[in-house]
């Protein structure tokens, strides 16, 4: 039998019923979330699963609306940045890249895979050749997907984006000529999806990648360029793998940490992190 989503409606029934017993809320988007922070919050921190942003951040308004306190919410941040968005709530946190598949990314756990699933000599190798370590490479060939999801985002079009038909396995290649022709032709544009696209102002480019892509881009890598992965190693897996590769001197130096510490000043009957470690910094 399938399970509904979740409603927002239930959604808030959850939320009031925990805070009504005491407990302070950590409410995410989804699954993968509640995986990552079961280890990693406070022991007196319930968490709570939204299923979905827009859930996540309706619910916390509803909340400041009805003057409640104690819950927090933890959002990916998709293109609010570019977009020059602000959170609407003072009780939401965002990842710090564009979702929270970046900031794994873009933190030492990747190197902590490469390890794992990589060869070291191909990857040296690649390092020797291309010039460019594995990281900037994986961001260097997500941004093509990313932009354009931007401009879908942007302009309300609706993209049917593959990364598997278009990044090669056995180069490590995008053909980003062949990508963005097959866009163009989705949406029937007479003007060049590559032309219309532009630079988005000011963009970090881990706010315009998806966390998704990075994820089938490096699991391409890893099967020949990078590595000898079986391809019966999926995403789903390298994500699991990332996420206990996180160590905590690696999150605490987050940005997405620090304003989860800040809100904790703000908010002293409630926390929703461990107890700081000595060489942790305390947030000004």
């Amino acid at each position: 039998m399938l399970c509904e989503s979740k409603s927002l409606g239930d959604l808030m029934a959850e939320l009031k019923m925990t805070l009504a017993s005491g407990d302070t809320v950590l409410a995410v988007e989804g699954d993968d979330d509640m995986r990552f922070w079961s280890s990693r919050k406070h022991a007196d921190c319930h968490l709570v699963e939204g299923e979905g942003k827009a859930n996540v951040v309706s619910g916390i308004r509803q909340l400041d609306a009805s003057g409640h306190r104690g819950a927090l919410g933890l959002i990916d941040r998709d293109y609010d940045t570019p977009l020059g968005t602000d959170l609407p709530s003072a009780n939401l946190v965002a990842t710090d890249g564009h979702d929270m598949e970046c900031l794994l990314c873009r933190s030492a756990a990747l190197d902590r895979v490469l390890a794992e699933y990589g060869n070291p000599v191909k990857i040296a190798r690649f390092k020797r050749r291309s010039s460019q370590d594995v990281r900037a490479a994986l961001l260097q060939r997500a941004l093509p997907f990313g932009r354009l999801r931007w401009l879908a985002n942007r302009e309300g079009y609706s993209l049917d984006i593959s990364v598997a038909r278009f990044a090669d396995k056995s180069g490590w290649t995008v053909d980003e000529q062949g990508l963005f022709e097959s866009a163009t032709d989705q949406i029937g544009s007479q003007l060049p999806l590559s032309e219309q696209i532009g630079n988005p102002p000011q963009a970090d480019p881990w706010h315009i990648v998806h966390g998704k892509d990075l994820l089938d881009i490096l699991r391409l890598g890893l099967q020949s360029t990078l590595g000898d992965l079986r391809p019966n190693v999926g995403v789903s897996q390298l994500g699991h793998s990332l996420r206990l590769a996180m160590h905590d001197r690696d999150l605490q130096a987050t940005g997405m940490w620090r304003d989860m510490r800040t809100w904790e000043t703000r908010n002293p009957l409630h926390a929703v992190l461990p107890q700081p470690e000595p060489h942790e910094e305390e947030p000004n």
